[in-house]
């Protein structure tokens, strides 16, 4: 593997947790905004998002990022039942999903990065 294309693969992943930190600092401030069992979401969610960022970018590997996927996938999961049975949470719980699902495709495009056409590292 070239140096250049390890430096690029690496800015993609910086690019796309600079992304997921930032999201996670928007829950954290919105929560301050927020009332109720929002604003307990809307923290637990920063915490967790700015955790997962950190721990990624740490990594730099494609095993992290597919276990990355997975987690942003399984929150969108849990975002379902949310929107259809709670009122309260509803708007939130859908931008949550719509989170979810875009973070998970960054983190799948970005296992394509480290894997080439080959599939080999």
């Amino acid at each position: 593997m070239s140096r250049r294309s390890r430096r690029t693969r690496v800015d993609r992943a910086r690019w796309v947790e600079g992304l997921r930190a930032g999201i996670s600092l928007a829950h954290l401030v919105a929560s301050g905004r927020s009332s109720g069992r929002v604003a307990v979401f809307a923290r637990v969610l920063g915490v967790r998002q700015l955790a997962q960022a950190a721990l990624l970018v740490r990594a730099q590997t494609p095993e992290a990022h597919v276990l990355g996927a997975a987690v942003d996938a399984t929150h969108g999961i849990t975002m379902v039942p949310l929107i259809a049975l709670d009122r309260q949470t509803r708007g939130f719980a859908t931008r949550q999903l719509v989170v979810a699902v875009l973070l998970t495709a960054l983190e799948v495009g970005l296992v394509g990065t480290w894997r080439g056409r080959s599939g080999r590292r």
